[in-house]
């Protein structure tokens, strides 16, 4: 326990800590704490010794993965010295713990492991490995939910960089089907060539045979041939079985609820009994284990919310989908040949009269029998329907006999004689337009041929290309140094960024490698940024930070151009590249500002060049932050 840091501490002015909880690494404690502006509980771990740099980082890089079953890295800061990663709290209890009451059933072993690994699969993704994980990482909380911690936080503490994307992938897999085989059989299979971890809740070790653990089948009846398979062909001496979290995915799947029996409530993230049943208390059929009869607690299942790898990255509405909630399209209304809309057969006019709508001549059809079919509308131009109408026969005189009973005879007259009035042929119209239209092309064209033809038009209207070349016909001499004028342009072309990457001494991964090529991908909105420090001097965790930029071809370089959303702080470049950031002398040097133009004295000829950030500018927010937003060469 560290001296600078202990009950009633108040960290960065907002955590104060208000007891221990067991750790298992060394040279790094935990601590309950409540963070007092949310006023709410949380985690902290105080990094006093080793790794602290690397570690600090890596947890910076936890924190942009998002899922629900990994421990959110909610701050990470310095106090006294010390590092300190805040999170939230662990609820429930370890695998450690529930595997020591007795070895979980097969289906929740799959369940457990499974949401493990699909949650290690989404942060995988973003290229952040656990490469720790043991039975002490993994709860299930009192509702069923699995969650884990430590991802890349707990792996820097050990020492352990990783490697290769492939080697890491490799890891966490073979790491998951370990706690595969301690749910199973209640035993940790721990891997000889990985450093032991002291401290902490611990399993009996697991029978080795022949240099791998002995099969889970041969140590626990019951187990499922296709797991017992899975634990011997992965932790066997060969490079078999899954190499990534999302192959064991498909392994496991599908798999069910987990079931939890609630014996207490976790306080400030002290252990909760969520008690697992025995593997004997399966019920009948291989389903889901049933509670003992002397079980006095409620164990009444909880569903959880499962978010696999598929729902996650692939599952998306497919494009013009109805989403819940969504009202149907509305129906087009219909429309009669002159355009107008034909009202529904159910349609009631606000008098009570009965509606009395204009023959529709569309067609020379009489019209069609009783009861009314409405006919589907066909579309013609006026001037068809116009013919149409002057060819169709009047109405039959026995329909206008009963209007003329109830005395609607004016009422016919008002309603067909506006409408012949009022129809209006646009034929004679937009020939008319045609007509213009062609005499005044034939008027330009006739124009343009007699002016073409004119000896004068072309004294009229001298070209500027001859105006521009008469002085050189008075003088010989002075025509032929216009010509190597125009070639006397620079031979080299300007150079053209290849490729960029960042550098940090601390850290092979860099700072935000994934957002270097923002710097010169022509949006001044995006930017490269550094991670955020409250001092300019990377609060003594490193000495400086690089940005490595590769040109397409050797050229020469006169200037460098900067524009960023920070001021102050200091670069140097060099004509080096990353895997000698600091070699060569210091072409230009300087603070930054929104546009700083850097002139390399002298002008070089390279391919390489590294912007070597020794002092950070001032953010935005106040912080310690360089955000380069585009890089300009000349």
């Amino acid at each position: 326990m560290s001296e600078v840091v202990g009950r009633g501490t108040v960290l960065a002015g907002r955590y104060r800590v208000l007891s221990p909880v067991v750790s298992d690494l060394e040279g790094a404690s935990a601590w309950q704490a409540t963070d007092q502006i949310l006023d709410r509980p949380v985690r902290v771990r105080i990094l006093e010794h080793g790794a602290v740099a690397p570690a600090l980082d890596a947890a910076r890089r936890a924190a942009l993965v998002t899922d629900a079953r990994l421990v959110r890295v909610l701050d990470v800061g310095t106090h006294e010295g010390y590092g300190y990663v805040v999170s939230e709290q662990l609820v429930g209890q370890s695998l450690a713990r529930l595997v020591a009451q007795g070895p979980l059933t097969a289906d929740q072993a799959r369940a457990v492991v499974g949401e493990a690994a699909s949650a290690l699969e989404i942060a995988r993704r973003r290229g952040v490995h656990h490469l720790a994980l043991r039975p002490s990482v993994l709860h299930v909380s009192p509702d069923g939910r699995v969650l884990l911690g430590g991802l890349a936080l707990d792996a820097a503490l050990l020492g352990d960089s990783g490697g290769d994307a492939r080697s890491t992938t490799r890891a966490d897999a073979v790491g998951l089907v370990r706690l595969l085989y301690a749910a199973l059989t209640g035993l940790w299979p721990a891997d000889p060539r990985a450093p032991q971890t002291p401290g902490g809740e611990t399993l009996p070790p697991a029978p080795i045979v022949d240099g791998a653990p002995v099969a889970p089948a041969d140590l626990v009846p019951g187990v499922p041939n296709d797991l017992d398979t899975l634990c011997v062909v992965t932790l066997g001496p060969n490079d078999d079985g899954p190499h990534s979290p999302g192959e064991l995915v498909r392994e496991l799947e599908p798999w069910g609820e987990i079931r939890a029996s609630v014996a207490e409530t976790a306080v400030l993230g002290g252990p909760a009994t969520a008690q697992f049943p025995p593997t004997g208390a399966a019920a009948p059929g291989g389903g889901i284990p049933v509670p003992s009869e002397h079980d006095d607690q409620d164990t009444a299942p909880v569903t959880v919310q499962r978010q696999s790898v598929r729902t996650a990255f692939a599952q998306q509405d497919p494009p013009g989908a109805n989403r819940p909630g969504t009202p149907p399209p509305a129906t087009p209304s219909r429309a009669t040949a002159l355009g107008a809309a034909v009202p529904s057969d159910t349609e009631t006019p606000p008098t009570g009269q009965p509606v009395i709508t204009p023959p529709v001549f569309a067609q020379a059809a009489p019209p069609p029998p009783p009861p009314p079919v409405v006919p589907a509308v066909v579309r013609r131009p006026v001037a068809q329907a116009t013919a149409a109408a002057a060819a169709a026969p009047p109405p039959p005189p026995p329909r206008e006999e009963p209007l003329e009973a109830f005395g609607f005879s004016d009422v016919i007259g008002a309603e067909t004689e506006p409408t012949s009035t009022r129809r209006f042929d646009p034929t004679a119209l937009i020939l008319i337009l045609v007509v213009i239209a062609v005499i005044v092309g034939v008027v330009l064209a006739f124009k343009a041929l007699f002016a073409s033809l004119d000896p004068s038009g072309s004294s009229a209207d001298p070209d500027p290309s001859s105006s521009e070349s008469a002085p050189a016909v008075a003088g010989e001499p002075s025509q032929e140094p216009s010509a190597p004028e125009e070639s006397a342009a620079p031979d080299g072309s300007p150079p053209v960024i290849a490729s960029t990457t960042s550098i940090d001494p601390s850290d092979a991964d860099g700072e935000h490698q994934e957002d270097v090529a923002k710097a010169y991908d022509g949006d001044p909105s995006t930017f490269w940024y550094t991670q955020t420090y409250k001092r300019d001097d990377f609060a003594g965790f490193k000495d400086a930070v690089g940005y490595a930029i590769t040109l397409t071809q050797k050229t020469t370089v006169t200037t460098v151009t900067l524009r960023t959303n920070s001021n102050g702080g200091n670069v140097e470049i060099r004509a080096t590249d990353a895997a000698n950031p600091t070699g060569g002398p210091v072409l230009a040097s300087g603070p930054f500002g929104p546009e700083t133009v850097f002139t390399l004295d002298p002008a070089t000829e390279t391919q390489s060049l590294v912007l070597w950030i020794t002092q950070l500018p001032t953010a935005a927010d106040g912080g310690f932050r360089l955000e380069l937003t585009e890089i300009a060469l000349s």
